[in-house]
């Protein structure tokens, strides 16, 4: 009976319309969605590029007046307008003090005319605060001892000298090491295992998944950060203190 109810309610004039509406928005998602492309292309899965292939495109487009770039120029031209955002990227995704090195997803035009940083920084607010506290206390201590920084000389490249590359200038040489406070194992071993990771928690019931965007932490820990953020914190709890 129900299929009968079912068949008649397509007959009428409504129910032919809503099925022509429903057919049309299937076809629309069809191609707003799916992987074949207008005039038989599809669209190919992109395999994840070892950074020496990526390396290897900037260092062959050094030279641009060779003839054999000449149709790659308008794309260089074009990729101008985008830099802002690809150094906007770089210093969103820069090693915080406590990272030795810190590797990026990087995702680049094949012509080498610009490279973004394909990642987006999240972190646990209470962690990345008490890591911004002890880096505090740290930075006065190397202020008063200087072992990580140098004076810079500015300008410091030439007018006519030619961009250094990555791979024959900087790739061998051994990075500094990270700058973190000697935690104690007994008063700070909430942390003490996890607290200087690229993404503390990253796998364990603590935080939602890859995606990083909830987390819930236990007492102890949250005592343990909130002491180690001590630097930063401000002593005043009333929100209208200065109105």
């Amino acid at each position: 009976a129900q299929k009968w109810q079912q068949l008649n309610a397509m007959a009428t004039p409504e129910g032919l319309k809503m099925e022509a509406k429903a057919q049309k928005w299937q076809q629309l998602n069809a191609k707003r969605y799916g992987e074949k492309r207008r005039f038989g292309y599809v669209e190919a899965h992109k395999e994840e590029m070892p950074p020496e292939h990526l390396r290897k495109i900037i260092k062959d487009h050094g030279d641009m007046s060779s003839r054999k770039f000449r149709h790659d120029k308008r794309v260089y031209l074009g990729a101008l307008k985008f830099v802002p955002h690809a150094v906007y990227k770089l210093l969103e995704n820069m090693p915080m003090p406590w990272e030795q090195v810190r590797h990026v997803r990087v995702l680049y035009h094949i012509t080498g005319a610009i490279t973004f940083v394909n990642e987006v920084p999240l972190v646990i607010e209470p962690v990345f605060v008490a890591q911004w506290g002890t880096m505090w206390i740290m930075m006065r201590r190397e202020k008063r001892d200087r072992r990580h920084f140098k004076r810079m000389r500015f300008p410091p490249f030439d007018d006519e000298e030619p961009p250094l590359d990555y791979a024959d200038n900087l790739l061998d040489v051994e990075p500094l090491d990270a700058i973190e406070l000697e935690l104690d194992e007994e008063e700070d071993a909430p942390v003490y295992e996890w607290f200087y990771d690229n993404k503390p928690l990253i796998n364990t019931r603590f935080v939602n998944g890859t995606s990083y965007k909830k987390w819930r932490l236990p007492l102890p820990v949250m005592s343990t950060l909130h002491r180690l953020a001590g630097q930063l914190l401000s002593d005043l709890t009333d929100k209208n203190y200065f109105y």
